[in-house]
């Protein structure tokens, strides 16, 4: 079995979903058999940190594995630079939100496509969008969808049919606005809802989430904040529904979407051109808070509508599989290592000169 230096700039307990997801990964990889060793340094969060990377290069391993973005990093170059500065080794890296990022931010993803043995993608919109930006690459690129970080909970309380939740990092642009909106529609309109916001919330945050909480206590929104894994599993198969509207639509990357429809609850969220034929089955479409709190005073009454829902995202839970996604990394280290694979670009002696040149060149483009 092969065995991967794991890379990642935050692992539990900080609050970064990425973080979670990769301490889950390597258990299950650990599980299958194959060695893992997980690289934590706060030095990943500097600008660039050669002791960092010589670090790196002690460590005894088939191949590196570099997840990214994560909170730790910020905007360090360290992890765009193991490519081109661990050139003994096949470096490959997940890109958790590539869409994300905008053109300025090129130069830390150029060594990857010019150097990296291979790229996962959480979504097959973004590597085709990766795919796109960068014609000319090596390696491999494989899209893997991630799954829940939250495990099923056990045991399964009752569902409390009148709890509407939403759940994930309490953070700008995750779409909590607009579910305090529905809060404050359903008290104005006297409905019997009941509404919380079960989060994590990042120091960097802390201002954004401090508005959030002084204006959903207003509308008589609960929060429980920065809980162990398995009472978040609690406070979320003990509510009737999620109102989870990300900006951008749902997709396959969304962990939170996946620990609600683990947990059974009927999820309202926004369908968009990235949200995959079997989410949109598996869920309900509602573009704005008017709209959910319609489709939430419908479900209520309507039994046979919200038990088809529950069937159809038990349906989706095969997407969710840990196991299954082990499985695929496995296969990919393994594809890496039987076939190592060459790359025309000249090899730099001094990394902290790579840096300079991609950003010089990358800049002037």
């Amino acid at each position: 079995m092969p065995s991967v230096l794991m890379v990642s700039g935050s692992w539990p307990p900080d609050a970064c979903g990425v973080g979670d997801y990769t301490e889950r990964l390597c258990r299950e990889l650990e599980a299958s058999g194959i060695v893992v060793v997980r690289f934590s340094d706060q030095r990943l969060s500097q600008l660039y940190s050669r002791g960092a990377i010589e670090d790196l290069a002690k460590v005894d391993c088939d191949l590196v594995h570099v997840q990214y973005p994560t909170a730790g990093y910020g905007r360090s170059y360290t992890p765009a630079a193991l490519p081109f500065a661990l050139p003994g080794k096949p470096v490959v890296v997940t890109l958790h939100e590539y869409a994300i990022f905008r053109w300025y931010r090129r130069s830390w993803f150029s060594p990857y496509a010019r150097r990296g043995a291979a790229r996962i993608f959480t979504t097959d919109e973004e590597r085709r969008l990766f795919e796109q930006n960068f014609p000319r690459r090596v390696g491999l690129d494989e899209t893997i969808e991630i799954a829940s970080n939250i495990p099923i909970a056990v045991p399964r309380p009752e569902h409390d049919r009148t709890r509407i939740v939403s759940f994930g990092l309490i953070a700008p642009n995750k779409g909590i606005e607009d579910f305090l909106t529905l809060a404050e529609q359903a008290r104005a309109a006297q409905s019997p809802f009941s509404f919380e916001v079960i989060g994590a919330m990042q120091e960097r945050h802390r201002a954004y989430a401090d508005a959030i909480k002084r204006r959903g206590m207003l509308a008589d929104v609960a929060f429980s904040i920065n809980l162990p894994d398995g009472a978040v599993a609690q406070r979320l198969a003990g509510a009737g529904y999620a109102y989870l509207p990300f900006p951008d639509g749902a997709s396959a990357k969304r962990g939170t979407l996946a620990a609600a429809l683990i947990n059974k609850l009927v999820v309202l969220t926004r369908h968009s051109a990235i949200t995959p034929p079997w989410m949109v089955a598996a869920t309900f479409h509602a573009p704005g808070a008017r709209e959910a709190l319609s489709l939430l005073n419908t479900l209520s009454v309507d039994q046979k509508s919200r038990e088809v829902a529950i069937r159809k995202g038990a349906d989706a839970e095969a997407h969710y599989s840990w196991n299954g996604i082990a499985r695929r990394h496995a296969a990919l280290y393994d594809r890496l290592l039987s076939v190592r694979q060459t790359s025309p670009s000249r090899r730099l002696n001094n990394s902290s000169q790579l840096i300079s040149d991609i950003s010089l060149k990358e800049g002037a483009r």
